[in-house]
């Protein structure tokens, strides 16, 4: 009878000691998780600053030198739209994903038809 509440206290204190421990230690990885949240949320914040106004730019003259391809090639719009879907499509902030290289972060478009197999582009002509 002295041996099973040895046992009973020893195994109390063992369930004890892991619920204990693990609270503590979830609540020290949701702090690292959080202040890591916190640092790619303020990264992704000072590139933005210094990204977002370069790729405005970038797709302002995009949109320019588009409209003057279409007026000097007679109205083709096909190359318009190709210079356009370049220049203005793409990301115009930078998020915690692409600092964490989980995604890319897309400066151009790419879903112009030079970017399609040469089977699909035959059949739209």
């Amino acid at each position: 009878m002295k041996n099973w509440g040895v046992h009973s206290l020893v195994s109390l204190a063992l369930v004890s000691a892991l619920f204990v421990t693990s609270p503590a230690q979830a609540e020290e990885a949701r702090e690292r998780n959080i202040a890591a949240h916190y640092g790619l949320g303020v990264g992704s914040v000072l590139c933005s600053l210094v990204y977002g106004p370069v790729k405005v730019i970038y797709a302002t003259l995009g949109a320019v030198t588009s409209g003057v391809a279409w007026a000097l090639t007679g109205g083709r719009t096909d190359i318009a739209r190709e210079i356009i879907t370049a220049s203005v499509r793409g990301d115009y902030v930078v998020r915690p994903e692409n600092l964490t290289f989980a995604e890319p972060l897309v400066f151009t478009g790419r879903e112009g038809a030079l970017d399609k197999p040469a089977e699909d582009t035959e059949q739209w002509q």
